[in-house]
């Protein structure tokens, strides 16, 4: 499916729209979104607005920083939260409402994640991260990857793009991609492992936009190890 405005006035799309739907689940077909798209979904807030988010535990979904505040009234309260697995035209596998949202204090883009800590934990299974050697043998040379994103252009159904590499370090923590992403694709998960199946899918980041300046392409992804580290520091164990 095209994108609504021309890969030339979109930005976070990198030279041609590789963005597919995942139409399963829609309105002329009840069934689910199958695993591991049942496990992303909107991030909705509640003055109106969205992200992307990925539950990476029952009860824990990973998002952007930065959609946790608005341009407006500033920093929005947690219980405005929701998270909605699976969206597709309304409807939904899974909704939770957050509790409290756990952010990091490094300023800047290497902090722009958070953690939403849901009321109660879901019954989607959740994407596991990546392990630091799956993150090391990725940083070591560029590899395939696939971005799962709600955008504004397609709010209302699951975009991949499953022809997507990610290109390494920059000299900040942050990892380079070259993924289509628009507006609301911040806090999208970057999945890796899929080439062996979806079922083998792993997070190895998540989108925070695009650079506006410097060597293209310019898709900038805060890593699972940096993530991680964030989630040891509060305690927080995932499971493998």
């Amino acid at each position: 499916m095209a994108a609504s405005a021309g890969a030339d006035t979109l930005p976070g799309v990198h030279g041609e729209d590789n963005r597919h739907a995942v139409v399963m689940g829609g309105p002329d077909n009840v069934g689910d979104y199958p695993w591991p798209w049942q496990a992303i979904g909107r991030v909705n807030r509640g003055p109106g607005g969205f992200c992307s988010g990925a539950l990476i535990a029952p009860d824990l979904v990973l998002t952007a920083r930065h959609c946790m505040s608005d341009r407006t009234v500033g920093e929005l309260p947690s219980e405005s939260m929701h998270f909605v697995a699976g969206y597709r035209f309304g409807d939904y596998d899974a909704h939770g409402r957050a509790a409290e949202v756990l952010e990091p204090d490094a300023p800047g883009p290497v902090g722009d994640f958070a953690i939403i800590k849901l009321t109660k934990p879901l019954t989607i299974r959740p994407i596991p991260l990546a392990s630091p050697d799956d993150m090391n043998w990725h940083a070591a040379a560029p590899s395939h990857a696939l971005l799962a994103s709600y955008s504004r252009d397609r709010p209302h159904l699951l975009s991949v793009d499953d022809q997507c590499i990610i290109l390494g370090r920059t000299e900040d923590l942050l990892w380079r991609h070259n993924c289509d992403g628009p507006t609301g694709s911040s806090g999208a998960p970057i999945l890796v492992g899929t080439d062996k199946g979806l079922e083998k899918a792993r997070i190895a980041g998540i989108t925070i936009g695009f650079a506006r300046s410097g060597p293209s392409p310019r898709g900038i992804m805060v890593p699972a190890n940096v993530i991680r580290a964030f989630l040891r520091d509060h305690g927080i164990a995932l499971q493998p």
